[in-house]
């Protein structure tokens, strides 16, 4: 046999042998993608980021990024894939059960792990410490907070040195349970028009703390009632003008100021949605607004942790 039909019979060879795995390779991307998923695993911190998201899930030091799932992918393939435990991705995506997750979803992944917490309505960060068993002042220092001013629904918390918590432990169901027993309506329409916590008093200019928040819908805007509960007061108290206060039980009570109207008396027992006032400017105010406040044991508590979605 001369060198060209060496060549040629050489050459129709690794034609013959590229297909062959060709067409294996595609065998197996088809039976199994999972496959070629791990083989091709992005890099965490070169994913696409969230600009949206950046507000409600920031975490100081640790970035998050998006992740489309795909066919056949778990999160136990997905904690190999990207170096994490699979408690970690299974807590910051809310995943604390036997579930997995299907083609298409998006999935929120972490540089670092951790045990990582959704904020609920009604959850505060005590609440928060002690069903995972991590110091409050750790919580404060992992996450640049003061306190529960400064936390809302929706913020993530990285919670150090936690135990993983699953849907089927008791504190998961006791923490669920806070947003439903503290769902507590908005009382009135309109824009917050000032928040909870420290701020420069309209009135004297000085650095006080806001016990409640601020809602300007208007004068005489309809005041209903946040959640069930009986009336406890019901009249003119300095600086708050015409005022009622609700009482929930479990030292719960919510307070509705610089009201122009009441509408129910004391001892009444009002309903979630209850008309009981309209919206004025009496006490010590600049403008018309109802300035709403939740109290636990008389003590004021962020409202944010409190109202429902």
């Amino acid at each position: 046999m001369d060198l060209f039909l060496r060549r040629v019979y050489l050459a129709v060879s690794v034609v013959l042998i590229v297909l062959w795995f060709g067409m294996f390779a595609w065998i197996l991307g088809f039976l199994k993608p999972e496959i070629f998923s791990v083989l091709s695993a992005s890099d965490p911190q070169n994913l696409t980021k969230i600009p949206i998201l950046a507000n409600n899930y920031h975490v100081p030091g640790i970035g998050i990024s998006i992740y489309t799932s795909l066919p056949g992918e778990t999160f136990a393939r997905l904690s190999r894939k990207f170096g994490l435990t699979e408690s970690t991705i299974r807590s910051l995506n809310q995943a604390n059960d036997q579930s997995e997750p299907k083609t298409g979803t998006t999935l929120l992944i972490p540089t670092k792990d951790g045990i990582f917490h959704i904020v609920r309505s009604g959850q505060g960060l005590s609440d928060i410490s002690r069903f995972y068993g991590v110091p409050l002042k750790e919580i404060l220092k992992a996450n640049q907070k003061r306190g529960d001013s400064e936390l809302k629904p929706d913020d993530v918390l990285y919670l150090p040195g936690a135990r993983y918590i699953t849907k089927q432990d008791g504190e998961w169901n006791l923490m669920a349970s806070l947003e439903i027993k503290k769902g507590f309506l908005k009382p009135t329409t309109g824009r917050f028009a000032d928040g909870f916590g420290e701020r420069l008093h309209p009135i004297t200019k000085k650095m006080t703390f806001h016990e409640g928040l601020d809602l300007a819908p208007g004068w005489r805007a309809r005041v209903v009632a946040s959640q069930n509960g009986k009336v406890i007061f019901a009249g003119i108290r300095a600086g708050y003008g015409r005022l009622i206060v609700l009482d929930h039980g479990s030292g719960l009570t919510s307070w509705y100021g610089h009201l122009d109207e009441i509408l129910v008396k004391v001892s009444n027992e009002v309903k979630r949605g209850e008309l009981i006032g309209k919206v004025g400017k009496t006490g010590r105010t600049t403008g018309p607004h109802l300035h709403f406040e939740i109290r636990l044991n008389g003590k004021p508590q962020n409202p944010f942790l409190y109202l429902s979605h």
